[in-house]
């Protein structure tokens, strides 16, 4: 929320200053690029992380903070060991996507300090293809522009 009051009290100090609208227009496209561009590398890290991780059987344990930020994730035994997915859990519908009474298969990182499990696959995987045929597409229109 910060960063769009941000954004509002510099696009009107460029206002006031003289800054042509137009301009503002391009600067905030180019943010826009950029965030985007921004997001799909980071898909595209953890969908790469996700091809190296190795495959094991485990059991969903519980939803508590992550260590690691200020969001839930759902946490996974494998072989004894508790470990937490990789995304924040899905907030909706918990009692029907995280159950305790059967076994899931998850993806283990190489380092061994996180999982992913079937949403965080997906969510990988989806936003990974789907950025790129977006940027494609965006490429081919700019082109032919």
């Amino acid at each position: 929320m910060e960063f769009i009051l941000v954004l509002a009290v510099i696009a009107v100090l460029c206002l006031v200053i003289g800054v042509k609208p137009i301009y503002l227009l391009a600067a905030a496209a180019a943010l826009l690029g950029i965030i985007y561009i921004l997001s799909l590398l980071l898909l595209m890290v953890f969908f790469v992380r996700m091809l190296f991780a190795q495959k094991h059987k485990a059991v969903f344990s519980r939803i508590d903070k992550s260590p690691n930020s200020r969001f839930k994730v759902a946490y996974y035994t494998v072989d004894g060991v508790e470990y937490p997915n990789v995304f924040p859990e899905e907030g909706f519908m918990q009692n029907r996507l995280y159950r305790s009474d059967k076994s899931y298969t998850v993806f283990l990182a190489r380092n061994k300090k996180f999982v992913f499990d079937k949403f965080s696959c997906a969510t990988c995987t989806i936003g990974s293809v789907l950025g790129i045929v977006t940027a494609l597409a965006a490429v081919i229109i700019i082109t032919r522009i």
